[in-house]
């Protein structure tokens, strides 16, 4: 774990320079490796979370382990020393972060999508060993309909359901599939988001149109009290999600 340099203190308020933090790594998620994802990862859950309060996935949840693990390291580590890991590790990664950041378009929000780490090219994985998750990530159509029901309705780690994925990855064939077997699409992962807001985070507007169309909830708050339409950055979503 890094070592925290009293000598260059975090300028303004630690909450809002971190929170400022985190949505710009959605900016950069693809353009860094594993485990830089996984150091900002960590230090997130436990700036948010506190220590690592959750079970560590199964065997076969690869990608799982890795994050649980990455957050375990954490140990009692504070949420303000995290957050101030967090920034640290944004400047060390790009040191112009912050004046990039400002001129952003939006990007005022603090939501943050549990996805982002997802967001780096699939590893390589054996068919064998990839689970529904894995078929709907890579938008397997074909593997997603042939999967029995108990498969369908699992969820992962952070509470999210392949309806969840599919959306922020905007497989619109998909989405539309998981709603007519009955999928529900106002469930809610750990983090108390909807389909609705990763759709509307990714700006994917067929998609969007899709979850309302089947009762999707646009005034469903997240665990920070956000509805969908206040995490888009697009005026076509904000406005489709108008309520």
């Amino acid at each position: 774990m890094e070592d925290l340099d009293d000598s260059d203190p975090i300028e303004g308020d630690m909450e809002a320079q971190f929170n400022k933090a985190a949505a710009y790594l959605q900016t950069l998620a693809n353009t860094l490796p594993q485990d830089k994802l996984l150091h900002f990862y960590a230090r997130y859950k436990q700036a948010t979370e506190g220590p690592c309060n959750i079970s560590k996935p199964g065997f076969f949840d690869f990608k799982g382990k890795q994050k649980w693990e990455a957050w375990k390291s954490m140990g009692d580590l504070s949420k303000e020393n995290a957050m101030k890991e967090y920034v640290n590790a944004m400047r060390e990664t790009d040191p112009e972060w912050e004046l990039k950041a400002t001129s952003e378009k939006g990007g005022s929000s603090s939501w943050v999508r549990v996805s982002t780490l997802q967001q780096q090219p699939e590893d390589i994985t054996k068919d064998e060993e990839k689970n529904s998750f894995d078929w709907v990530k890579e938008n397997n159509v074909e593997k997603v309909k042939n999967l029995q029901r108990g498969e369908m309705m699992e969820k992962d780690e952070n509470g999210m359901t392949l309806l969840h994925w599919a959306a922020d990855r905007g497989h619109q064939e998909i989405v539309k599939y998981l709603l007519e077997q009955k999928l529900d699409v106002n469930a809610q992962d750990s983090e108390g988001q909807t389909a609705l807001h990763f759709a509307a985070s990714c700006s994917h507007l067929e998609v969007i149109r899709v979850l309302l169309d089947h009762g999707g909830d646009p005034t469903i708050q997240d665990a920070d009290g956000l509805q969908p339409e206040e995490c888009a950055e697009e005026t076509d979503v904000k406005r489709m999600l108008k309520t």
